[in-house]
């Protein structure tokens, strides 16, 4: 069974930006998360070098991973 938690990525294809779009992330994929000046980075397996940028802090991502399997 996946671990999927729902996460805002940051949303390339606009110009300003700042837009953000709904995602399921594989917690079973993941290798790192880590945090920067304005978003948090998901690294995972398959995915890209550059992660996937989100608006969730480490905080808000630990506490959505612990809710994933009830």
């Amino acid at each position: 069974m996946a671990h999927l938690i729902k996460v805002h990525a940051l949303d390339l294809t606009h110009d300003n930006g700042r837009d953000y779009i709904p995602i399921l992330v594989n917690l079973d994929n993941v290798t790192s998360i880590e945090p920067s000046k304005v978003h948090t980075i998901i690294y995972t397996k398959n995915g890209s070098p550059t992660g996937i940028r989100v608006k969730e802090n480490l905080e808000q991502i630990l506490n959505a991973s612990k809710n994933c399997c009830k």
